[in-house]
């Protein structure tokens, strides 16, 4: 839901719009067909994860520009900067990693949503 935060937009509105969610969408659909096509095939699996999720981080300001018109450079940084969060949280690539606990992902997303009204203010009423 990644759109342009208005001045007029309340504290949760707010929040939300630096969601990118057809991204994150994306990456749901495509993980799912990945872990489908390559189940027999782990180590394959991970690189096509890895891959498809550095195109989506790379893809989210493109899509939030062009198709979304987010014109703002500040929200075009955190919505980006909320995808790795989100795959973080979601398990995604990160599951392949010996260190990773889904713990850290329920942490780590709070922690963001967090400390984005630091970075941008909360709306005054």
């Amino acid at each position: 839901m990644a759109r342009r935060v208005s001045s007029n937009d309340d504290y949760l509105t707010r929040v939300l719009k630096h969601i990118p969610s057809e991204i994150i969408m994306a990456y749901v659909s495509i993980e799912g067909v990945l872990r489908t096509a390559y189940r027999s095939q782990p180590s394959m699996l991970e690189t096509m994860l890895w891959a498809f999720s550095i195109v989506l981080f790379l893809l989210t300001p493109l899509w939030l520009w062009r198709v979304m018109h987010v014109k703002k450079a500040q929200q075009l940084v955190l919505s980006t900067l909320a995808f790795p969060f989100w795959l973080f949280a979601m398990g995604g690539p990160f599951t392949a990693l010996d260190w990773y606990q889904p713990a850290l992902g329920s942490i780590a997303l709070p922690f963001y949503t967090l400390l984005v009204p630091l970075i941008t203010g909360r709306p005054v009423r």
